[in-house]
């Protein structure tokens, strides 16, 4: 797969992110902690690995904003659609379409999200769901139906995530 492929797949896309795939980056020991801070992101400690919460602060408009000094995780992580046009299992067309429809189903959560009272795009996209849903909820209420549904659009998210964009 040519770089300008790759390139038009990851602008397009972005999941690794915004917080739809991870809601974590691994800091690689080859990272300079001090220059990712000086980018302006911030990182977490816990059990003395250093991480990267999503959405990613240098993310913004579909594009990294500090591509060239990027941590080492993002440079060698690649979704399988990358992976499958590189083996030419799929073309660069389909790979968009997928891509397209992947981020049609974030917008419906994130619709459904907000009409529920969830508005914190800061978190990642699971872990404002996970919190959203461990609330109590009133079966008879309006909002029942709109969490019915959210619950049906996270799932179909997830699994499209999962068969389409995580790397086994």
């Amino acid at each position: 797969m040519t770089t300008e492929a790759a390139s038009r797949l990851c602008s397009a896309c972005g999941l690794c992110c915004n917080g739809v795939l991870f809601h974590t980056v691994r800091i690689l020991p080859e990272d300079s902690v001090a220059e990712l801070s000086a980018l302006g992101l911030k990182l977490k400690r816990k059990k003395g690995e250093r991480w990267l919460l999503q959405p990613c602060p240098a993310y913004r408009d579909c594009q990294c904003t500090i591509y060239e000094q990027r941590p080492q995780r993002c440079r060698l992580f690649e979704c399988r659609q990358l992976q499958q046009v590189a083996a030419d299992e799929i073309t660069e067309d389909a790979a968009l379409q997928t891509i397209h429809e992947a981020r049609k189903q974030v917008a419906r959560v994130e619709t459904l999200m907000a009409q529920c009272g969830e508005t914190n795009p800061k978190r990642p996209l699971a872990k404002r769901y996970e919190k959203l849903t461990a609330e109590p909820l009133d079966p008879s209420s309006e909002t029942a139906e709109l969490r019915r549904q959210l619950d049906v659009s996270m799932g179909e998210l997830e699994n499209l995530l999962q068969t389409k964009f995580r790397v086994k």
